[in-house]
């Protein structure tokens, strides 16, 4: 029987941290991608596997929480496991450390959509489906709502951007998201939550435009081509 844990260990190279010497918001993302991405393949849901099934996985949603930055050479061991099927959408949960000291968690959401014609199909529907382990977190992620974004730069999403699927890269996207924070100009912040929420496939030669709203220590983000919201997102900052 497959096992529904598996840590993974990530060491911080000088590709993955800022000027500042602590991991940017999309090392932490690469990180639980690449777990999430490997934990699949072992669980017999590849995207070889599901390519022969005329569909593959997309990542819908995900937050992540850090207690403090995560520091230039560290190693972070990742701990994940997917939840219970719920609806259309299948959870996937994350424990962060470094050492004994655990620094975070976090959680994504996934989806299947067919190949063709990109419909969201459901994980039952595709025979997914794995035992119920909750293991202490069991966020939902739920839409982000607008507060008076205003316009903050445009973007045009090149070839170094997309993926194997010719769409903006979710670790790309989130260092566009990233761009529109302002943290070079604040050397003692670090994002310490970020959720991002996927909502609709970016092609290679789009034209996004970044909008940000700043509340206190809370940062909404959406990225627009034309009238189409393509991502939305929220951080909150903490200093160090």
């Amino acid at each position: 029987m497959a096992d529904f844990l598996m840590e993974q260990e990530f060491a911080l190279e000088v590709c993955h941290f800022d000027s500042r010497q602590i991991a940017r918001p999309s090392a932490v993302v690469e990180f639980m991608q690449e777990i999430a991405t490997n934990h699949a393949d072992e669980l017999g849901l590849s995207r070889a596997a599901m390519e022969t099934c005329n569909a593959f996985w997309v990542l819908s949603r995900l937050k992540y929480y850090l207690n403090r930055p995560l520091r230039r050479h560290e190693t972070v061991r990742l701990v994940t496991w997917p939840r219970k099927i719920k609806g259309a959408l299948w959870y996937r949960d994350f424990r962060f450390f470094v050492g004994e000291e655990e620094v975070g968690h976090a959680v994504t959401a996934w989806s299947i959509i067919t190949m063709d014609t990109h419909k969201l199909v459901r994980p039952k529907a595709m025979g997914v489906d794995v035992p119920e382990q909750e293991r202490g977190i069991t966020e939902m992620l739920a839409q982000i709502p607008g507060h008076n974004l205003q316009p903050c730069f445009s973007r045009q999403v090149h070839y170094s951007d997309i993926d194997i699927n010719c769409h903006l890269n979710n670790v790309k996207a989130v260092d566009i998201l990233s761009d529109a924070i302002g943290l070079e100009n604040h050397p003692d912040w670090y994002v310490s939550e970020f959720q991002v929420n996927y909502k609709a496939e970016t092609a290679c030669g789009t034209t996004l435009q970044l909008l940000r709203a700043e509340e206190g220590n809370e940062i909404y983000l959406k990225a627009m081509d034309e009238e189409q919201e393509n991502l939305q997102a929220k951080a909150i900052i903490s200093t160090f």
